[in-house]
């Protein structure tokens, strides 16, 4: 693959599952980027794990710490970050990351998603759904509904059904080449 410069940061948002952080590490380490990972920015923030806040400060609590690192953050780095599932809370979010950065939603399968999580105990949202695989689906069905209106709004759209996390990377760099170009290093 040719070396091209980055213009601005890549926001690879979609559900948990969806291989945000891994496609993430992959896409920066061929444009020799940093990789940022919203998740672990939270966990270094708040000196605790994901599950752990939700147990002890609430969902609220999170999902207000993650708007505002989200936010502050996205105007500063330079690479491609990755977003929680949940990190695109409403309007205003998305509209702010468009501005800084091209929003790339990473689209997987129910199905996928389902072999994915199952057996996962780290992610709170899941709890619910933990004890059997069909209201397992039903929560990831419904998270799913609830989001997709606002993950559909970015500008690059990826179906990532079975493909590598290398092929997602090369799909995500051609579309990016065709909306806004690169400038070759």
């Amino acid at each position: 693959m040719e070396k091209i410069k980055l213009k601005q940061p890549l926001f690879l948002c979609g559900m948990m599952g969806s291989g945000k952080s891994t496609v993430g590490r992959e896409l920066a380490s061929v444009l020799e980027v940093d990789f940022h990972d919203l998740d672990s920015m939270i966990i270094e923030e708040a000196g605790m794990p994901i599950p752990k806040i939700f147990e002890q400060k609430g969902e609220q609590w999170f999902r207000d710490l993650e708007q505002k690192l989200l936010i502050r953050e996205s105007q500063k780095i330079s690479g491609v970050m990755a977003l929680g599932g949940g990190s695109l809370q409403n309007q205003r979010i998305v509209d702010h990351l468009k501005i800084y950065g091209w929003m790339i939603f990473l689209n997987v399968p129910e199905s996928v998603l389902l072999d994915r999580l199952s057996g996962d105990k780290n992610r709170p949202k899941l709890k619910q759904g933990k004890e059997n695989r069909e209201e397992l689906r039903k929560t990831i069905s419904t998270l799913f509904e609830q989001r997709l209106q606002l993950y559909s709004q970015a500008q690059i759209t990826v179906d990532t059904n079975s493909d590598s996390p290398g092929e997602i990377a090369e799909t995500i760099l051609k579309k990016i080449k065709i909306y806004d170009g690169f400038n070759r290093r």
